[in-house]
């Protein structure tokens, strides 16, 4: 079917301009006369030019970002405290906007499912069964929180 429409394609170009059926003449360049291929000569050049580019003899230091990036945030709650991490993994509510413990990662990892992540300890935030709060350092299924984004872009 295809070869049918591709040579009934081919009929009319030849019926409006009969001379678009002619060869086109090859623009190739010659091959130069030398004891190396045009494809040895291509990876030399490619070769000189990732050495021009490339750093000497300086190694790059990577350093290790996190797994999981996420919106740094502070978690506010409508009695006017906020939450806190402190370095040994304790959380609590404070009333002081100044204090470094406050920030947070919120970590989408599904549709409308984050997990908070402390920016200062690198914990995470879980919650257990019974609704108690804790610190895990690695992130498990209780450490996933439902998320709900208001039109004021308030977040729950």
């Amino acid at each position: 079917m295809a070869a049918l429409a591709s040579s009934l394609i081919r009929q009319r170009r030849e019926v409006k301009d009969p001379q678009a059926n002619r060869q086109i003449a090859s623009k190739r360049k010659p091959c130069p006369k030398s004891n190396k291929s045009l494809c040895q000569k291509q990876i030399l050049i490619l070769i000189s030019k990732v050495r021009l580019c490339g750093s000497r003899g300086r190694k790059m230091e990577k350093r290790p970002e996190p797994q999981l990036k996420g919106i740094v945030t502070r978690l506010y709650c409508r009695h006017g405290f906020y939450l806190q991490m402190l370095p040994d993994g304790t959380m609590e509510g404070t009333k002081d906007e100044s204090s470094s413990f406050l920030q947070f990662n919120l970590i989408p990892v599904g549709l409308r499912i984050v997990a908070i992540q402390s920016t200062k300890t690198g914990l995470y935030v879980a919650m257990n069964s019974e609704g108690y709060l804790y610190t895990s350092e690695h992130f498990t299924p209780e450490c996933k929180f439902k998320e709900c984004v208001f039109e004021n872009y308030y977040v729950t």
